[in-house]
């Protein structure tokens, strides 16, 4: 029990009550962690990959939003387990532009539209656009092409796997 010695002297008790109640004297720590290193504590590839789930997760605006190479010094297993859920996400309420050579994220993000452009610098830097859904032959091959280093590149990767039976 507290003694009268013990108490706050003030000459109004709605001060006292004001003190006792109120969260004024705590002062708000935020850290940005990704598992259990704090920012600080992050490679650049790993800075990048936190503040951009921190961005996609908190901006709540439906204006596009154009991610140029957001994969860069990240390896692949991170772009696809964190990386991956967040632009899903974001894409149900914005358009999103990614510009990248990750097969990630341009085929596991399920991209509405591929667009491939190349230039030709023998021909005064003339540069030449395609564009559709991944599923059109033209484009497949092109994305195939470019994001996974050909078709027959992907499928030597593909039959090296070990698959569980």
């Amino acid at each position: 029990m507290a003694t009268q010695s013990q108490l706050i002297k003030t000459p109004d008790p709605f001060v006292s009550f004001l003190f006792i109640f109120s969260l004024d004297y705590l002062e708000p720590r935020y850290i940005l962690k990704l598992g259990e290193k704090e920012l600080h504590q992050l490679s650049p590839g790993e800075k990048g990959t936190l503040l951009l789930i921190f961005y996609l997760l908190v901006d709540r605006n439906e204006i596009p939003l154009v991610l140029d190479q957001p994969d860069e010094n990240i390896d692949q297993q991170t772009v696809f387990t964190l990386l991956v859920p967040c632009i899903k996400e974001a894409k149900k309420t914005r358009q999103i532009f990614i510009v990248t050579h990750n097969p990630n994220l341009a085929v596991v993000c399920d991209a509405e539209q591929f667009i491939y452009c190349s230039i030709d610098k023998a021909d005064k830097n003339r540069i030449f656009y395609k564009s559709g859904a991944l599923e059109n032959p033209g484009c497949n091959i092109k994305a195939s092409t470019i994001l996974e280093g050909t078709l027959p590149a992907f499928d030597n990767r593909n039959a090296k796997y070990i698959r569980p039976i």
